[in-house]
This record gives structure tokens, C-alpha cells and sequence, in this order.
């Protein structure tokens, strides 16, 4: 008989070694491989708890976030007030149409705050704020929405309404400054059409036609598809006359 192995022998023997290697590891590691593998089934229950308890509470958020906007957008008829309609709501007056807004709007805001609901809520309050005269809450709310949710659909609408705030409150010159900066920024999301549109606004309240005009032109001339050119050409034509 050969003293030599043959192939099939020696790969039989590493693989016998490599068992009894392993059985020998199970062995001595045994009782921490059985404790990792309860932590790691325990870390993924409560990942899963954590997740299941946030889409339930932005669910939640969500209903009673519909409840406000319903009130938001009820009808005023004094004939027949329904405010506590959840549904299908309506009021005596605007006045307590907007009261019962923002009662409501606040309400999603302090019980699910953290939410989507909670940051739509707040740019909800922006507006009602700003419609009562009180700009700076109404800034404080929009600019905390936009850096949360800054790639939102209402994003865009939020950063108008702060232009148009800022012109508002004498800061139309820094307002003028940012426009020009963004658009020559190719990271910027608004079009330009849009700035452009801004750009002449602000350079009307302060009080430069010709560089507002311009505005108007590079719109009208850069951008023909644009659903402001209208308004721009009629805006070039005024400041002309």
C-alpha cells in the first residue's frame, strides 16, 4: 500500500480539520455567538417597533392634518355654521373661519411635531399669520419649514411668500443681492423665469426702472415659454410709459 495520499485524502482531511476547527470555536464561543445573535434579533425588533410606531403617528398626523386644512378651506355662511364638522366644516364669518384654522393647524403642530403634517401645519400658520399682520411669526414659520422640508412640492410657494415678505419690510435691497446670486448659481432649484420675475419686483419698490425693466426684458427674451411673460411684457410697457 502507498505511504503517498492521494488528492481526494488530503482535501478530505483539510475539510475534517476545518469541522473540528469550527466545532472548537462553537465550543469555546459558543455562549457569546448565542448572546450576539439574541441582540442582533432584539436590535431588529425594536428598529421594526421604532418604524411601525412613526408610520402609526405620522398616520395620525396626517388625519387630523386633513381635519385643519378642511377647516382652512371651509366656506363662511352664516346661515348655517357647522365649525365642529369635522368632515364638511363651515363658519359664521372669515374671522372664525381662520380662528379655527389655526387653533387646529397648532394642534398637529404640538402633538405630532417632527412629522410631515406637523411642518405642512406650520406653513399653513405662516400664511394665517401673515394675513393678520404678523410678518415675523409668519417668517419664523416659513423659514422652519423650508429647512426641513426643503425639497417639498410647497417649497417653492413658501420661498415666493418670503419674497414677497421681504419686500414687505424694507429688504428689498438684500432681497436684489440673493436674486442675482442664485441666478448665477447652477445649483439653483427655482427657474429662472421665476427669479427673474422677483428680481423686477424688488428693483420696483426700490425705485430703479431701468434695471427693473431689464429684468423684465432678459424674462421676456430668454425665457418666451415662460407663463410669467405676459405679465413681464406688461410690466416693461408701464415702467416705459
Amino acid at each position: 500500500m502507498s505511504q503517498r495520499l492521494t488528492r481526494k485524502e488530503i482535501k478530505r482531511d483539510e475539510v475534517l480539520e476545518t469541522v473540528g476547527s469550527f466545532v472548537g470555536f462553537l465550543q469555546r464561543h459558543g455562549r457569546t455567538l448565542v448572546l450576539g445573535v439574541v441582540g442582533l434579533m432584539l436590535a431588529l425588533l425594536v428598529a421594526w417597533g421604532v418604524w411601525m410606531f412613526r408610520e402609526r403617528r405620522e398616520a395620525a398626523a396626517g388625519e387630523r392634518l386633513a381635519v385643519a386644512l378642511a377647516a382652512y378651506a371651509a366656506p363662511v355662511d352664516a346661515s348655517d355654521p357647522r365649525p365642529d364638522d369635522a368632515a364638511r366644516p363651515s363658519f359664521g364669518d372669515d374671522a372664525a373661519r381662520k380662528a379655527r384654522a389655526d387653533e387646529l393647524f397648532r394642534a398637529v403642530r404640538e402633538e405630532y411635531g417632527g412629522t410631515d403634517a406637523a411642518d405642512i401645519a406650520g406653513a399653513y400658520l405662516g400664511g394665517l399669520a401673515a394675513a393678520a399682520g404678523r410678518e415675523d411669526e409668519a417668517r419664523q414659520h416659513w423659514e422652519e419649514f423650508l429647512d426641513r422640508q426643503g425639497d417639498h412640492l410647497l417649497a417653492a410657494q413658501i420661498q415666493l411668500n418670503l419674497m414677497a415678505l421681504d419686500r414687505a419690510q424694507g429688504r428689498s435691497a438684500e432681497l436684489v443681492d440673493r436674486l442675482r446670486a442664485r441666478l448665477d448659481d447652477p445649483r439653483e432649484k427655482l427657474p429662472k423665469d421665476v427669479l427673474l420675475h422677483q428680481l423686477g419686483l424688488a428693483l420696483e419698490e426700490l425705485g430703479r426702472p431701468a434695471e427693473a425693466r431689464d429684468a423684465y426684458g432678459r424674462l421676456v427674451d430668454e425665457h418666451p415659454e415662460s407663463p410669467l411673460r405676459a405679465e413681464a411684457e406688461g410690466r416693461v410697457d408701464a415702467l416705459e410709459g
